[in-house]
């Protein structure tokens, strides 16, 4: 009987550890975004939007919406042909660059092939960058492709994303300086992955 009670006991107790730990993981992480199909037809014609097109490090707080969102990820490095390639191009096709953007809830990794914003984590890393409405954080997988080739890479989708704010009224500037290394332990990369580069994007002042 003591026997029996005993095993009681310890499977309550590792019952309330689990449900601790469910807890405690379930306020740390956000939830996933459903990105609505993005509209890939239209838009500004492309000499208007290079006219435009420029660096900016002024933003209001105005929230980008969902189908903004949506269009901006896929021109920055979505999937634009049946054969799994991106609107960017990249070095050997390794597709060695994951972005990650960060928002005041959290942090979410963007996956092309399903064109969804996968939750990582509920905390705001966008101070470590600096003060703006939504951080896109480019990491590469450096054990698959060089720094200097991954570096070209995230050029392409970093003029992308220039592109695509100049034809949408929103600003953008990229950033080189983004302390990679606290970064790097946000995201809990993985050996040979790192943040090589961040890009903020937002609306103007007095929109």
């Amino acid at each position: 009987m003591k026997k029996f009670k005993s095993l009681i006991l310890t499977i309550l107790f590792f019952s309330a550890v689990l449900l601790s730990s469910v807890a405690a993981y379930s306020e740390t992480t956000a939830s996933d975004i459903v990105l609505p199909a993005p509209t890939i037809t239209g838009g500004m014609p492309l000499m208007d939007a290079l006219k435009n097109r420029k660096s900016s490090i002024k933003f209001s707080k105005e929230p980008i919406p969902i189908q903004t969102l949506s269009n901006l990820l896929w021109a920055a490095d979505g999937v634009n042909r049946s054969d799994g390639k991106r609107t960017a191009p990249s070095a050997l096709n390794a597709q060695v660059v994951t972005i990650y953007a960060a928002f005041p809830d959290g942090i979410y990794k963007y996956n092309p092939q399903t064109h969804t914003l996968s939750a990582f984590s509920k905390e705001d890393v966008r101070p470590i960058v600096g003060k703006y409405p939504m951080v896109l954080l480019y990491v590469a997988n450096l054990a698959r492709q060089s720094k200097y080739l991954a570096s070209v890479d995230i050029g392409f989708i970093g003029q992308n994303v220039y592109l695509f704010c100049a034809a949408n009224d929103l600003n953008t500037i990229f950033l080189y300086d983004s302390n990679s290394y606290a970064l790097n332990n946000k995201l809990e990369l993985k050996l040979g992955e790192e943040v090589l580069f961040a890009q903020a994007v937002g609306y103007p002042t007095g929109k």
